[in-house]
């Protein structure tokens, strides 16, 4: 038996497209939701002038759009292939099941006006702790931020049998 779920997909849109007639773009990203039988809760703008890392289908900077919908979990895997049928204008989708016991917190977050701040800020603290060691607690490692040919290290900070030979 079919169940209704609710579903959060962040969909990475062409820029180019989107600010050459955005709500044509919105509107053919959400009739395909509809198409499908799913009804939209909540649309918003997530990021709409991002520099992205690497260049996809030649686009150096991407729009990032949320949507939070419900629809029959047995019709998910079609809107799916739709998502990636639709390469003109989706560059990227990501689709979650938003779990029963958290949908009403998370649905609240998203209709909040600071609901992207929120999360974004969320992000960039994660980033930070991924990378800075210190924010984890950790002491830099040995001869890593000292000066260069300290402790067991050679010319330049490398290890003596790494060293270049000409210098």
């Amino acid at each position: 038996m079919p169940m209704v779920n609710t579903y959060e997909t962040l969909f990475l849109l062409d820029a180019t497209k989107l600010s050459a007639d955005g709500d044509a773009v919105r509107t053919q990203v959400h009739h395909l939701i509809e198409r499908h039988g799913g009804q939209i809760s909540i649309a918003r703008e997530w990021n709409y002038n991002q520099k992205l890392t690497y260049p996809i289908a030649k686009q150096k900077k991407g729009a990032f759009h949320i949507v939070y919908y419900t629809l029959e979990s047995t019709k998910q895997a079609e809107l799916e292939r739709d998502f990636a049928l639709a390469e003109g204008v989706i560059l990227r989708s990501m689709t979650l099941k938003l779990d029963p016991k958290w949908q009403e917190t998370i649905l609240g977050i998203a209709r909040d006006e600071h609901g992207k701040e929120f999360a974004v800020k969320g992000m960039q603290d994660e980033a930070q702790v991924q990378t800075d060691p210190s924010a984890l607690g950790a002491e830099p490692a040995a001869g890593v931020d000292g000066p260069p040919g300290d402790g067991a290290r050679g010319p330049r900070g490398r290890r003596p049998e790494f060293a270049d030979k000409g210098d």
